[in-house]
């Protein structure tokens, strides 16, 4: 008799075909062996002979399917109920991010948890140093020796194959779970994208708009509501345009839309950088390419190589970089004038991760009115700044700098006594045609005339003004679907209040040092770091003070500056991806990601900093039958993959046999059409000869007529 099966809590943490918890919408009957589903409302379904196969089928019914997309639509937070999770500000430098609060109390775990916790550690530290899964190999017998007295230690068991589990179906999900449940409770968040090809010869980040409709597919199915993306964050000016606009319109749809301000400003000055080089026949790209081929083909060369630049302090790259675009401004060095004087005190600045998006219009403008200094008479930009600069004509002659004053760097200028008149002229015509080219693609492409990113200054502590009340006003319009417009009349008022404030020096400086030579050194705590304080500021009754400023000031804070912070993820996915590790599943490699980020963000680098609770202690105790149930789906598909494929194949030879049947007979078939055919002739020439047989009354014709008709009859 076959067994009988029952309900198991383990199912309710598994996920659908579209990556949603079955506990939405799954609980046990009134029996041991039946289900309810509560989107359909049905009373008790059997499971005891089919097991999880009967739910599977019940989920892909067609009601099912169709409830399901219904509660999409109006979010997936109708059934599942969240506990409130206490979340903070963080005010120290270090932490500019909402991190969840480790206040509780501590609780005295069982001893099977403590071992589970044990683990977690260790999986946590895998993730976060790169080490590989075989690497954990003994582990668990290397920490009974050296914890000989620990009864943890004893019972640690840590093994290539269980941290696989672990990490994929345990503690990245959760991660994951955690994630979705802080995006939702925020009013908005700001989404950054990049692609890069990996180990595995695949793409990161797949941006084709198949693949977009797939992103706002996703935040339905997490219960994200599309309208929180307050703006998507891209590389290049040229790049994901389709995305965004693929976004903004099913934003539209839900009454929102994409806060808009162009792409990654790094990027644009690199490509501004790019295209000055690419005006003139000096193929830096080109030698660049070359020297780092002939260095990289020879160990002795790069050591050779590495002994001499230590010798130039930090004139020289210490590190020989593969030349791409992405590093035009990095190995740029063969233009140190424009680099050292112009370029690289702007690249360094905007790719901390720190919120800058304040300073972005001022740098910018400041960058834009460096490149036209250099070749342009001191009158035509005097007093110009932002969007004026791109109103400059700089191509009339009356306003370029003479060969004698354009600025090319005193070392250069020291190397012309060395060239021809002709080739000064060459030089000096490459060098306009440089700087025509840098201003040129900065005046299409940098956010000069953008009055949103211009009025974002606003949040500087210096202009706490009191006459810039309308400034804070139109960012506050600015922003999508953010501020009622009650809330904006109150905002007015607030920030009026704010600036008659007395504010803590404090807030704004974090340290001051003089040198030895009486200079003074000051060091700016981070723009989140005074605001923070401004939010804590508190009425007389001990309500906040700036309610309707604080929502405002935290969703500005999250516009992104640059894409850096992604584009540093490359690094990190390239530690997590190694050579060794190409056969990584792609649940392993965003599980690892994951859990590299929590670690990382988890109020230092460590990963014995990242709070235990139980529910992650549950889920990585359930990550092996997890495991072993989507092994057991996989088992069964490759099953019934199996199976077609022999039905196919049966179903194939069975075609060709009655295929060669009918050939057969249709070969038949012919032979017998040719013999009536020549039985036909026969008995048709027989007839001609009876009928004159007769007529010449010839008994011997008419005998032999006779046997001839006789022979076609019988044939």
């Amino acid at each position: 008799m076959p067994q009988v099966t029952k309900f198991k809590r383990a199912w309710l943490s598994r996920r659908d075909d579209n990556g949603d918890e079955l506990n939405l919408w799954l609980k046990q009957g009134s029996k041991e062996t039946t289900f309810q589903c509560t989107l359909c409302k049905t009373s008790d379904l059997d499971c005891a002979n089919q097991g999880y196969s009967a739910i599977y089928q019940h989920m892909n019914t067609k009601n099912h399917k169709a409830n399901k997309n219904s509660l999409k639509d109006n979010s997936l937070l109708a059934i599942r109920t969240l506990k409130p999770q206490t979340v903070s500000i963080a005010n120290d430098n270090n932490s500019g991010i909402l991190v969840i609060d480790n206040s509780q109390k501590s609780t005295l775990l069982p001893f099977n948890d403590q071992i589970t916790k044990a683990e977690i550690v260790w999986a946590l530290t895998v993730a976060r140093r790169g080490f590989t899964y075989n690497s954990c190999n003994g582990i668990g017998e290397v920490f009974k020796s050296m914890f000989p007295d620990s009864k943890i230690a004893q019972q640690f068991n840590m093994q290539s194959k269980k941290i696989s589990y672990v990490m994929s179906h345990g503690i990245g999900p959760y991660f994951h779970r955690e994630l979705v449940k802080k995006i939702k409770s925020r009013e908005k968040f700001v989404l950054c994208i990049d692609e890069q090809t990996n180990n595995q010869s695949k793409k990161q980040l797949d941006l084709l708009p198949a693949f977009c409709s797939a992103i706002c597919d996703a935040f339905k199915a997490d219960g994200i509501n599309l309208k929180r993306l307050l703006m998507l964050g891209r590389d290049n000016p040229s790049v994901n345009i389709t995305l965004e606009n693929l976004i903004d319109q099913e934003m539209k749809k839900l009454g929102s839309g994409l806060l808009f301000l162009g792409s990654c400003n790094l990027h644009v000055v690199y490509n501004g950088f790019k295209a000055g080089l690419s005006s003139t026949s000096w193929y830096v790209e080109n030698v660049c390419t070359d020297i780092y081929s002939w260095f990289k083909q020879s160990p002795a060369r790069k050591e050779d190589l590495a002994d001499v630049i230590n010798d130039f302090g930090d004139v020289v790259e210490k590190t020989l970089l593969y030349f791409t675009i992405t590093r035009w401004v990095l190995l740029g060095k063969f233009v140190l004038f424009l680099c050292e004087n112009i370029f690289d005190r702007l690249l360094t600045w905007f790719q901390q991760e720190e919120p800058l998006i304040h300073l972005l219009y001022r740098e910018l403008s400041e960058l834009f009115y460096l490149v036209l200094a250099q070749f342009l008479k001191y009158d035509f930009i005097v007093g110009k700044s932002g969007g004026d600069l791109c109103d400059i004509d700089f191509k009339l002659n009356e306003k370029q700098l003479n060969s004698k004053n354009i600025r090319i760097g005193e070392r250069t200028r020291k190397q012309l006594n060395a060239l021809t008149q002709q080739e000064r002229e060459d030089f000096f015509k490459d060098i306009r045609n440089i700087y025509h080219e840098i201003s040129k693609y900065f005046k299409l492409n940098l956010p000069l005339k953008n009055s949103f990113i211009r009025d974002l200054q606003i949040l500087h502590p210096s202009m706490k003004n009191a006459q810039d009340v309308d400034q804070i006003i139109r960012v506050a319009r600015g922003v999508p679907d953010l501020l009622i417009d009650n809330e904006i009349d109150y905002l007015r008022n607030e920030w009026l209040a704010y600036c008659i404030e007395v504010i803590d020096p404090k807030w704004i400086i974090k340290n001051k040092q003089t040198d030895s030579s009486g200079h003074e050194h000051i060091t700016y705590h981070r723009i989140d770091f005074y605001w923070n304080n401004i939010f804590e500021i508190t009425t007389t009754n001990g309500r906040p003070k700036y309610p309707v400023l604080t929502k405002l000031i935290k969703n500005i804070l999250i516009i992104s500056h640059g894409n850096a912070d992604v584009e540093r993820g490359f690094s990190i996915n390239e530690n997590i991806i190694s050579s060794n590790r190409s056969l990584l599943s792609q649940l392993s490699i965003n599980s690892l990601r994951t859990t590299y980020d929590t670690v990382k963000n988890s109020n230092g680098v460590y990963s014995h900093n990242v709070p235990i609770h139980k529910e992650l202690i549950k889920a990585a105790q359930s990550s092996f039958s997890f495991f072993n149930e989507e092994l057991s789906i996989i088992k069964a598909a490759e099953e019934r993959i199996r199976k077609e494929k022999e039905e196919k194949e049966n179903a194939s030879k069975i075609y060709q046999e009655v295929l060669e049947q009918e050939e057969e007979l249709l070969m038949t078939q012919k032979d017998l059409q040719k013999q009536q055919q020549e039985a036909n002739l026969i008995i048709a020439d027989g007839s001609a000869r009876l009928q004159l047989a007769i007529k010449k009354k010839d008994s011997l014709d008419i005998e032999r007529a006779t046997i001839l008709i006789g022979g076609g009859n019988n044939k």
